[in-house]
């Protein structure tokens, strides 16, 4: 099957004629870009004035970060590209963590940054913007960047345009940044015009690899270990699992990609993990793990030994560098595919499994939490409140912040289906939900909850940019007076907790103070009330609530995880 590049916008002999931002804004177009995050002015506003008068929708937002954490969100829910828009010097710099999250979460996002005209570099120019006044790595390709270039001739433009069309097909992500001078921006383009661009997909798994990993799987018993990865491969996943009986493990971004309902699922790994998960595999005898859109990351396996069966590991990836990587020690077939081509290849070479699956350890349920009469809400009620009110009874996407957070939604939140989670785990950055679930929420044109701490909304957060654009975006706030994962991580580690306190903020009040809703729970019985208002009001809403500091998220896995670093990287003088 070919994948056609999208049309070409017209320009070139013939064509009429129009300034490299004009060119550049109508490609993103067609490439599929739909919206653009940012902040004009300066030396980006050609390019802006460019992108507002073609049919990219440009939403001004108060920061960089949360622009780009918007526009990975947005990336993520509706599989396509995005744009951030940045002026030079600080606004780059701005940009630069909700870019390297995306890049980690595998969002396709293009930053297109104004800078300096040659003719006034090094001479002290406003928020002057060259190789030796920026950060190294944000003007050229590295780890932040999968592509990035300065565009010093119009000529240039047909490389970019076709490296552009090539990473918006790619199996990975895709994150580059494009640096216009001003200069640049209203020059006049009139090269040739871009021929089409086809891809193969691929990597494609090899007979034999397919029929090794048939084999195993035939004749030992193997669990599946389903990260975020696997999530265009939703069906594919489920019918393997079935076919052969395998137990089901997720990442905690995976969740929903297979039921957690599913008698075949043992549970999340990770942040938040739950206990049942290493007991099934030693019940079930399990001999063999096969590893689908996950490379086994810190907050996704802790490198726990009791989740490595005594044969390893089967993993399929589109990276064959990450085969062993989370866990030298242990034996580890990798094979380099992309995980829908596999498993499609995978599932004729595969008998259905004879007999009943195997007997596992009961799931433990916590009885659900009795709203108490007075006092602070507890974490746990308001994650209980949140799995009946947003999970069960709509269909609006999750997305839980860095912090306690996240512990929680991993441990207590259970999805039936896929699309309903995010959970930016492994670059953690505060401010990701926060900013993000306008993403969420525009992708959809409803309802996208946020489950935030008081300190990331405090640090960064997106609530007049939503009130502009009439974002129905949700922040429900755990209100606990402090930064409360620092806290409980210090006690827990036996340290004393550093300055951990924060000033008692009424978000509330701060939400109709920017044009939004809000509501403040001080109490569990009217939890449920304001959660069902913020979803029926479909306009931009912020849940205050007030939590109780004491109740410790369930983080025992992280900090043995931390200590154990801690002890094998110190060393004797």
């Amino acid at each position: 099957m070919h994948h056609a590049s999208p049309p070409i916008p017209p320009f070139g002999p013939g064509a009429p004629r129009a300034s490299v931002s004009e060119v550049l804004a109508a490609f993103l177009a067609s490439l599929g870009v739909e919206v653009a995050y940012g902040l004009g002015g300066g030396s980006i506003v050609p390019f802006c004035h460019a992108l507002a008068r073609s049919r990219v929708r440009v939403l001004h937002c108060r920061h960089e970060s949360g622009a780009a954490f918007a526009a990975l969100e947005e990336s993520l829910a509706k599989d396509q590209p995005t744009v951030v828009f940045a002026t030079a010097g600080p606004g780059i710099t701005n940009a630069i963590t909700g870019l390297a999250a995306a890049r980690i979460e595998g969002a396709k996002v293009v930053l297109v940054s104004g800078g300096t005209s040659p003719s006034q570099r090094d001479r002290g120019a406003a928020q002057e913007t060259t190789a030796r006044t920026l950060p190294a790595g944000l003007l050229c390709d590295g780890p932040l960047f999968h592509y990035a270039t300065t565009l010093e001739h119009p000529a240039q433009l047909p490389v970019i345009l076709r490296r552009l069309a090539v990473g918006a097909q790619a199996v990975e992500g895709f994150v580059a940044h494009i640096h216009l001078p001003l200069s640049m921006q209203s020059a006049m383009f009139e090269g040739p015009a871009l021929a089409e661009t086809n891809a193969l997909p691929g990597p494609a798994p090899s007979a034999e690899a397919l029929d090794a990993v048939a084999k195993i799987l035939t004749e030992e018993p193997c669990a599946l270990w389903v990260g975020y990865g696997a999530r265009k491969s939703v069906p594919l996943v489920r019918a393997l699992a079935e076919r052969r009986s395998m137990l089901v493990m997720c990442s905690p971004r995976a969740k929903g990609i297979f039921p957690e309902d599913h008698p075949l699922s043992i549970g999340t790994t990770g942040v938040g993990s739950h206990a049942r998960v290493a007991s099934c595999l030693k019940a079930a005898g399990i001999r063999r793990t096969l590893v689908l859109g996950t490379r086994l990351w810190e907050c996704t396996s802790f490198w726990r030994q009791d989740l490595v069966p005594p044969r390893g590991f089967l993993h399929v990836d589109v990276n064959p560098a990450v085969f062993g990587a989370a866990y030298p020690s242990a034996e580890t077939l990798g094979v380099q595919a992309e995980i829908g081509a596999f498993l499609s290849a995978l599932l004729p070479r595969l008998p259905a499994r004879e007999g009943a699956p195997p007997a596992l350890p009961p799931m433990p349920r916590p009885a659900p939490l009795d709203p108490l009469a007075e006092g602070a809400v507890r974490p746990r009620f308001l994650f209980e409140a949140v799995q009946r009110v947003v999970v069960e009874s709509s269909d609006a996407p999750v997305l839980t912040e860095a912090g306690s957070a996240f512990v929680w939604g991993n441990h207590v939140l259970r999805f039936q289906e896929p699309g309903r989670y995010r959970s930016g785990l492994h670059f953690g950055s505060m401010g990701h939900a926060t900013t993000g679930v306008l993403g969420a929420a525009r992708a959809r044109g409803k309802a996208a909850v946020a489950l935030v701490g008081d300190g990331s909304m405090l640090m960064l957060e997106e609530v007049s940019t939503a009130v502009r654009y009439g974002i129905p975006a949700i922040w429900v706030v755990l209100n606990d007076r402090q930064y409360g994962i620092v806290e409980h991580g210090m006690r827990a580690s036996g340290y004393d907790p550093v300055e951990t306190t924060l000033p008692d903020t009424d978000f509330s009040l701060v939400a109709r103070g920017l044009g939004a809703l809000g509501a403040r729970v001080e109490r569990e019985e009217e939890l449920e009330a304001a959660l069902g208002a913020a979803l029926a009001a479909g306009k931009p809403f912020v849940v205050d609530v007030r939590v109780d500091p004491e109740e410790r998220p369930p983080i025992t896995s992280r900090v043995r995880s931390l200590e154990a670093q801690t002890a094998k990287e110190s060393f004797s003088p």
